[in-house]
């Protein structure tokens, strides 16, 4: 690879350093307290975490180092539209604490798909519980994959020595310190993640002039986009795409994902639950408005040189922030290295998490279930502890296949868009209403999950490509070596008002139009469906026209709340449409 230049001893030590404190952590924890000897120790931290651990550690464990190396690169080639999913996350984590915990602490749960059960039945807990187990191990991959990518990028380091370190490190702690390792390094490498994408922030603008540079430069290139109002479905974002997007993410994923709800549950009451998850909507909108800001800062430092035209020796959009980072501060000792360990804590976090979750999963809703009196207590704890060692393994083997895809944030999204929405959608129904049953949901889940995967993949592996906006190489020091998929139209751009339009067009009319629908709309349209099928069977059918009782634990507060509300209007005799 050209230009490669190769990280300090110091960048080393820093990097080594981050991956030490996380291994240590894990040793620490497995040492003190009672040495995870219960179930409600190693998977739950005995239901007494502090607050602000678990503020970081949910702040983090979905906003990992995909966030930090993907974005970026998605607002330098299509602008920063993508923004907007920082607001609209944080409405959808607000919305869950009030929708989805308080049932979860009703119900007494450990897995959140527990719930399930007590909802519609076993059938439905099981499926939706192995569909978490699949889209958690191939997120999980493509997670890994972010450092990997980071590293791989600027240094000679063997691209497989860098995932089978990142895992080890990640499967140990986890796997000796169970959640309270994990919530403790979560909020050590959140500080790491913040201090990264802080130093990165301000080279960039330094080295452009200023904050209103950035702007003008981004203004001119058409990189500063929120209000992109269009209707269109295929247009790759939108205003209206974004927002459901962060709002499905913060519905879906906060309130309805094992892996997040379960650092909620690790508290000892509802009320700091929810407290704990309204705070952790500022950090989480703050790393997305930030690396969208990045993205933008990137576009003005290469407005005149795209390093992919250039001879840089990149070949994804998804290296342009490990580039910069080692081309802008490599002159600074130990600098490179502390931004690359932010990187590596963004995957380390999210891997860990997963694991944790994976485990407790797979524990709550298969074994016990399943083989009720052949696990003790301490037998299960050591049945936790090598599923995590099995899932981290496995998530190394898959990091391979991973590695190979071209948008690291498309794959991510899209591997779990395709269960969020359906998924979020049986909760949904659970928590809000007093219909549907068994069957009716696993019809609709079953082929709300079969489109959605459809559409999904099928845009993936299509080959479709987005037209991406105007990218220039002019400003290169030596244009005989620009590749050759992007052609240059002039010889000199002294204006840069003036420059002229390059993009990338992989349209194609033969590709199947819903396989050009952006995949934002995937979570958003698997939600839409799945409840409609779900709905249309039961009216159909005529199953269980109120599956529970109005008083049933299954349901939301806000529920009873409107319920109550009702029922006292029809006391006073105040009709619906007059009250409205």
């Amino acid at each position: 690879m050209a230009n490669i230049i190769n990280l300090g001893i110091l960048d080393y030590v820093m990097v080594s350093l981050m991956l030490l404190v996380s291994a240590g952590t894990g040793i620490v924890f497995r040492f003190t307290g009672n040495r995870q000897k219960t179930m409600d120790e190693y998977l739950m931290g005995e239901k007494s975490s502090p607050r602000f651990l678990v503020v970081m550690s949910i702040s983090v464990t979905i906003t990992s180092a995909i966030l930090m190396v993907g974005v970026p690169a998605e607002v330098y080639r299509y602008g920063s539209q993508y923004s907007v999913v920082g607001i609209a996350v944080g409405i959808g984590m607000v919305m869950s604490s009030y929708i989805f915990l308080p049932v979860y602490f009703q119900c007494n749960v450990t897995s959140i798909y527990e719930f399930l059960e007590i909802r519609f039945g076993k059938l439905t807990r099981y499926t939706v519980s192995a569909l978490f187990i699949l889209q958690m191990l191939l997120y999980m991959s493509s997670i890994l994959y972010g450092p990997v990518l980071a590293l791989s990028a600027v240094t000679n380091l063997s691209t497989k020595v860098i995932i089978v370190v990142c895992g080890f490190v990640c499967t140990f702690y986890c796997f000796l310190g169970g959640l309270k390792a994990i919530l403790w390094t979560d909020a050590f490498q959140g500080i790491s993640m913040f201090l990264c994408i802080i130093v990165i922030c301000i080279t960039g603008i330094t080295e452009v002039g200023g904050i209103g540079e950035v702007i003008r430069r981004g203004e001119v290139g058409n990189r500063i986009q929120f209000f992109n109002m269009t209707t269109d479905l295929t247009t790759r974002y939108t205003f209206w795409n974004v927002f459901f997007r962060g709002l499905s993410l913060g519905v879906g994923v906060y309130g309805t994902n094992q892996i997040e709800v379960q650092r909620a549950l690790s508290m000892s009451s509802c009320k700091n639950a929810q407290s704990a998850l309204r705070w952790s909507a500022i950090p989480v909108a703050a790393l997305f408005l930030t690396c969208n800001l990045f993205g933008v800062i990137l576009y003005s430092v290469f407005y005149l040189c795209d390093p992919l035209q250039a001879d840089s020796g990149l070949t994804k959009y998804d290296q342009l922030v490990p580039y910069f980072i080692v081309s802008r501060l490599h002159n600074i000792p130990g600098l490179t290295g502390l931004c690359f360990a932010g990187i590596f804590s963004g995957s380390l976090s999210s891997i860990s998490s997963a694991l944790n979750s994976l485990s407790t999963v797979t524990v709550v809703d298969f074994l016990k279930p399943f083989f009720p009196n052949r696990f003790t207590e301490s037998k299960l704890v050591l049945v936790a502890k090598g599923l995590s060692l099995f899932y981290g393994t496995l998530c190394i083997l898959l990091c391979f296949i991973i590695s190979k895809a071209q948008s690291i944030l498309q794959v991510v999204l899209i591997l779990l868009s395709v269960v969020e929405g359906p998924t979020t959608a049986i909760f949904l129904i659970g928590v809000l209403t007093r219909k549907a049953s068994d069957k009716c949901v696993m019809l609709g889940l079953i082929i709300g999950f079969a489109v959605s995967s459809w559409i999904g993949f099928g845009s993936l592996l299509s080959g479709h490509r987005h037209p991406i906006l105007p990218l220039e190489s002019i400003g290169c020091s030596n244009n005989s070596e620009i590749i050759s998929y992007a052609v240059n139209t002039t010889l000199e751009c002294s204006n840069l008002e003036k420059c002229p339009i390059l993009q990338q067009d992989n349209y194609s009319s033969e590709i199947f139009v819903l396989y050009k629908l952006s995949f934002l709309w995937i979570p958003t349209f698997g939600c839409i469906l799945t409840i409609l099928l779900v709905f249309a069977f039961h009216l159909i059918t005529g199953w269980n026209k109120n599956a529970i009782p109005s008083d049933s634990k299954c349901l939301s507060p806000i529920v009873r709340y409107w319920m109550k509300t009702e029922s006292l209007d029809k006391k006073r005799g105040i009709p619906l449409e007059e009250k409205s």
